[in-house]
């Protein structure tokens, strides 16, 4: 047995190779696909829906019928579901693929059967189908013409209704998800921005402005007075020292972060992400791990998710993990398995290779599920222990300016403790009257 999400192409090989008429089940029937698959043949015999609705909504061309009807013989068989082709001998096809130009396009997918046991099951089902079945006759496809164009008008209009009445009920949708796509972020904030405020109570802030050498240079954000990046006095406590070149977690005043190169006096790059080589999780020591802040990586995770956890196998995704950091504590969300496309969509094309072994994504999903508590602590601490990038990637990341504010912007730039980790936050300078 083998799976396609467009079996169109191994139909053609198939129908190519055997000398046996085909038998083909479609509700829709358009375009050359059809029309190709027994090109060349006489005898197939051919099962459809013959329904006005179908053809006003262009579900099926009467005009390929007509053609297939040529040399074959074409049967309406009402409340026809299934999709099925065979050539009666060798192989058998099982899915949701219509013979239609849409069902090339579609999210299909069908089975193919070439061991005789399934074969003769498959047929062993369908076959009581086909005794119900009537001949289409030219007769009946004339009547059918008659007022098709009129009904097609009609169902025009229909459709443009349904398509108005959709957009409104898709344009709410979409407005209640911002809404509670918003309160999830307000909530996220809040809850970071109480945490930030009473760490950075005990800090020094310093003041800078991004700005660049020249109009070629990358940009990078100053402090003011010739002040140093690594010396942080603290009203109480020990003072600060950070290391020149290490990345830190650094916060915007709107909560979003990355991770800083720190030098003496500038921060030129801010990464958005940390690749963690093989061995970063102990129960998988195969698997490499990526924590994203990316706002491409980001989209369309679950509401409060501010941190993406990739976790590779090689090249390959195995899965990746949503989930809401607030500082001192990580929530993951359920582990997003990748989909595993298991040939290609055109029959004889090289193969895209997996992204990894469902096996793998399904164990590693499960260990995630039922050590929820040691995955979140995990991530916590990598999202927050200091780091350097790895040689090659020392000045990786946004410059300043795509990360603190347009070249001018001037900006406040605190350094607190977060446990034993040091931690920026930056926040557009308070204007003054």
């Amino acid at each position: 047995m083998r799976m396609f999400d467009d079996i169109s192409p191994r139909w053609s090989q198939d129908a190519k190779r055997s000398t046996k008429p085909l038998t083909i089940l479609s509700p829709y029937i358009t375009g050359d696909v059809a029309l190709g698959l027994v090109k060349g043949k006489v005898g197939a015999r051919i099962y459809t829906l013959f329904d006005a609705e179908v053809f006003a909504a262009g579900g099926s061309s009467l005009k390929d019928i007509k053609g297939l009807m040529n040399a074959h013989q074409v049967y309406r068989l009402d409340g026809l579901h299934a999709k099925l082709v065979t050539d009666n001998a060798s192989f058998v096809t099982v899915g949701s693929q219509n013979l239609t130009r849409g069902g090339q396009l579609n999210n299909e997918l069908s089975v193919y059967l070439k061991d005789e046991p399934a074969r003769l099951q498959a047929m062993a089902v369908v076959e009581p189908w086909l005794e119900k079945a009537s001949l289409i006759t030219p007769a009946m496809v004339a009547d059918m013409e008659k007022d098709i164009e009129r009904l097609r008008a009609m169902y025009r209009k229909f459709k443009e209704e349904c398509d108005k009445h959709q957009e409104k009920v898709d344009a709410a949708a979409k407005q209640l998800a911002r809404r509670e796509r918003q309160a999830a972020q307000a909530k996220t904030r809040a809850a970071i921005g109480a945490k930030l405020n009473k760490a950075l109570s005990t800090g020094t802030t310093k003041t800078g402005q991004v700005t660049r050498k020249d109009v070629e240079s990358t940009p990078f954000l100053k402090i003011d007075n010739n002040a140093s990046l690594l010396r942080w006095e603290r009203k109480r406590g020990n003072d600060i020292v950070l290391r020149k070149g290490m990345r830190y977690l650094c916060f915007q005043d709107s909560n979003a972060f990355g991770w800083a190169r720190v030098a003496e006096k500038q921060i030129t790059r801010i990464g958005l992400s940390i690749l963690y080589e093989a061995g970063a999780l102990k129960e998988f020591p195969e698997l490499t791990m990526i924590l994203s802040a990316r706002p491409q990586d980001l989209t369309g995770k679950p509401d409060g998710t501010n941190l993406v956890v990739k976790l590779l196998d090689g090249k390959k995704m195995v899965c990746t993990v949503p989930v809401s950091f607030l500082l001192d504590e990580v929530t993951a969300f359920p582990a997003r398995r990748p989909g595993y496309p298991q040939l290609p969509r055109r029959f004889g094309t090289p193969a895209t290779p997996p992204p990894a072994s469902p096996t793998l994504s399904k164990a590693v999903a499960a260990w995630i599920a039922a050590n929820k508590a040691k995955f979140e602590l995990l991530v916590c601490k990598h999202v927050t222990e200091s780091f350097e990038y790895a040689d090659g990637d020392k000045l990786a990341g946004v410059n300043a300016a795509s990360f603190f504010g347009k070249i001018g912007s001037r900006v406040d730039v605190t350094v607190t403790k977060l446990g034993n980790h040091p931690i920026l936050h930056v926040a557009p300078q308070e204007r003054r009257g």
